[in-house]
């Protein structure tokens, strides 16, 4: 059945684009009885059928959707007002209905096509990142002329419907459209200008250089990169186009240190042009002070190479003077990995895709942390780009990636922007990643890399691995990246090693030799229940490695001797008296300051810390993250502890997420204040943005069911204590307290039955 779609205009500054309220409406026949003219607009997208069978359902759905949102966004943005309507007669087609009445059929090819360009551009990177491919749209555009009599409009309706179906079919003539024209003028008068968006060094977050990204006159539909290079493209003047960013970008790129990049994007065509010489360049650099050393070409992925040989011969003669090579968007587009080994850039940058949700995306981790590998491998350096949030750069500085850029750094400016205050003390503030050593108790802090192996790989393939890697120990046998059993290089060794053993297993797969029985535990299993499994094994396996999962799948392996000795280590901190984790007293410790400010026969007040809502986070995000927000709490009271409290006052770390302060009776409560007040605001770091932002995670509760939870919150419970009281006393009044402040939802602290 016909439905018409509106789009209101209450929706069209949602804060989220794709909570779109999409209606039922009075049906076409009521539309086209109140308006005395319809202009059409008709978006198809091309071989949808096929498409849909390829990449299934899901995807077309969800293209549709990326696509209703498009065409809603430039409705309202080219139409200037809200009364227009979108409706489909089949599915992958789209027709805008606008009822004004000033506009020429001229004007509606214009818009029609403008309109195509933006819809495609504005999902291009996610389709590349889906499907390797780009998505084409066609437009067409029609007018309906409402008749007298009522028994024909349908009929008049529908002829205007075909004849916008007809016009998509034929090929456009660009050059004879009005933007052709616009384009023309902005190529002619040199009309470019260059934004510029710092690379940062994710280890010191200094920058090591910019992105010159070209933005075409204010108010203009080639405002847009994308739709700029579009048209250049079509219209065969990418080059020069390329070249007046070119020297836009070197001419506005300012002081510099003599380290400092300048990433310049460069079609793969480009490079191979005739007239591409890289003698005007240096020309434009020696004028602006800048050396071939400074420059970085990058080149997309998302546009095939015809004749990678001689692309790549020509990428080697400029680098042979000095210009560095950056590929961009690599593992979304043409190139393979293969191609990009044998092109060794000096930079890998991985489109912003890779970045989403990372901080639980496994996948995405795994991917980034491959290629941060994969780019030391060959000499480069990996950047991450797209990178908005505190926990996206957080999470990839943790995973070791080199250089990052997105908002959450810097927008793009004229003139070349400092990095933002966010960025700046993303660790000063709460000094969420300390410097000092901590002591990973989850044993997924502890696992290395491993190879895997089918379990049908031939023995001598394996054995050759070994020989391959002379620092490879052990190799996992998997069935679909789920471990089935582990091959140790001395038992293997000691297998072939026998009178007939290579003849013997010359043929045979490695499942005939592998240990189909291995310790196997979870990435969150503590490193003290793997050391009591693993020493309980038999003898001869006493020493294997342990293969680590999560949720099933192979995650790496952790070595007996690594786990030894961060066990020793762990165990001396402790035999320190101090908490492995936080650094702080212990519970020995508390109990012998309490002791002494009983002896000393004066009134004082334990401070009792308490996290809410801990365990369903720590469960969601991860031990990692728990960890930091214990050490960002641990970093708190002691710094409230050390700027409100009195000279000589105790702070302790009971385990897990609780703490004690011991002050002065005086001091208390200024010190309460100052912990909820700094907690709440910064424990918002600790969490994606979605969550960040609406103030509730969703989490599995203690009874197994998904509910949604506050964000992790402190209560803060204080008990006044006299000089005679002994410990039972004070442990009795505590639970009570601590109980009371927990019964209030939010970050609190209680005193003697009122609340603060």
């Amino acid at each position: 059945m016909l439905q018409l779609l509106k789009k209101k205009a209450d929706n069209l500054t949602a804060p989220h684009e794709d909570k779109i309220n999409i209606l039922e409406g009075p049906g076409i026949g009521s539309l086209i009885q109140n308006v005395g003219r319809l202009n059409i607009l008709y978006f198809a997208i091309q071989d949808f059928p096929t498409l849909s069978a390829m990449y299934g359902p899901e995807w077309a759905d969800q293209l549709e959707n990326e696509i209703r949102r498009a065409i809603t966004k430039e409705g309202q943005k080219s139409l200037q007002h809200n009364d227009f309507h979108i409706f489909s007669f089949n599915a992958g087609e789209f027709f805008l209905l606008d009822p004004t009445d000033t506009m020429n059929n001229f004007s509606l090819q214009e818009l029609a096509y403008q309109a195509k360009v933006n819809i495609e551009n504005s999902i291009k990177s996610d389709q590349i990142g889906r499907t390797g491919n780009n998505v084409t749209v066609n437009s067409g555009h029609s007018s309906f002329q409402a008749e007298q009599t009522n028994d024909k409009l349908w009929s008049s309706f529908l002829s205007a419907i075909g004849e916008a179906r007809l016009e998509a079919q034929k090929s456009v003539d660009i050059s004879k459209l009005e933007l052709s024209n616009e384009f023309s003028d902005i190529i002619t008068g040199s009309d470019i200008r260059s934004h510029y968006q710092p690379i940062v060094n994710l280890s010191d977050k200094s920058i090591h250089g910019w992105e010159a990204l070209a933005r075409g006159p204010q108010n203009s539909p080639f405002r847009s990169p994308l739709t700029l290079f579009d048209m250049a493209e079509k219209l065969g003047k990418l080059f020069h186009l390329e070249k007046l960013c070119r020297e836009a970008a070197i001419k506005a790129f300012g002081d510099h240190s003599p380290h400092h990049k300048l990433f310049l994007n460069i079609h793969p065509r480009t490079i191979v042009d005739p007239n591409f010489t890289t003698g005007e360049t240096k020309l434009l650099l020696d004028k602006w002070g800048l050396k071939p050393g400074n420059i970085v070409f990058e080149i997309t992925e998302r546009h095939s190479v015809k004749d990678f040989k001689t692309f790549r011969k020509t990428l080697d003669h400029y680098r042979n003077q000095g210009y560095l090579v950056a590929i961009d968007d690599a593992g979304t587009g043409y190139s393979g990995l293969t191609s990009i080994a044998e092109i060794k850039p000096d930079y890998i940058k991985l489109d912003k895709s890779f970045v989403d949700n990372i901080e639980t995306n496994q996948v995405n981790r795994a991917l980034i942390d491959t290629f941060t590998d994969f780019a030391e491998k060959i000499g480069g350096k990996l950047i991450v780009e797209g990178i908005e949030t505190q926990e996206q750069a957080l999470t990839v500085t943790d995973m070791g990636v080199h250089l990052g850029q997105g908002y959450f750094f810097a927008r793009p400016q004229r003139e070349k922007p400092k990095l933002t205050e966010e960025a700046l003390t993303m660790r000063r503030n709460s000094d969420l990643v300390s410097n000092t050593t901590t002591y990973g108790i989850p044993v997924k802090n502890l696992v290395e890399k491993v190879e895997s192996v089918e379990s049908d790989t031939p023995v001598p393939m394996v054995q050759q691995i070994f020989k391959d890697t002379n620092s490879l120990n052990s190799i996992v046998v998997v069935k679909n990246n789920y471990p089935c059993g582990l091959v140790m290089e001395y038992k293997l060794n000691k297998h072939l090693s026998g009178k007939y053993g290579v003849a013997l297993y010359s043929n045979k797969p490695i499942s005939s030799v592998m240990d189909d029985a291995p310790l196997v535990v979870d990435l969150e299993t503590t490193v003290e229940k793997v050391s009591q499994q693993a020493m309980a094994r038999s003898r001869k396996r006493a020493y294997d490695d342990i293969v680590v999962t999560f949720k099933g799948q192979l995650m790496g392996t952790v070595s007996v001797q690594r786990l030894l000795d961060t066990l020793a280590h762990v165990q001396v901190e402790v035999a320190k008296g101090t908490n492995p984790l936080s650094g702080l007293p212990g519970n020995l410790d508390i109990e012998k300051e309490i002791d002494r400010r009983m002896k000393a026969k004066e009134k004082y007040s334990i401070i009792y810390a308490d996290l809410d809502n801990f365990k369903v986070y720590n469960d969601t995000y991860g031990f990692k993250n728990g960890d930091k927000i214990i050490l960002q709490i641990s970093k708190i009271v002691s710094w409230a502890s050390k700027r409100h409290g009195a000279n000589g006052d105790f702070v302790g770390h009971i385990g897990g997420d609780d703490f004690v302060m011991v002050t002065d009776t005086a001091k208390a409560e200024r010190i309460c204040k100052s912990v909820t007040r700094i907690f709440k605001r910064l424990v918002k770091n600790n969490y994606n943005e979605d969550d960040a932002a609406q103030g509730w995670m969703e989490g599995k509760g203690r009874d197994g069911s998904i509910a949604k939870f506050p964000l992790v919150s402190v209560s803060l419970a204080i008990l006044d204590c006299e000089p005679d009281q002994n410990l039972m006393e004070i442990g009795e009044q505590a639970a009570s307290l601590k109980k009371w402040a927990k019964s209030i939802e939010g970050n609190c602290w209680v005193r003697e039955r009122r609340r603060r």
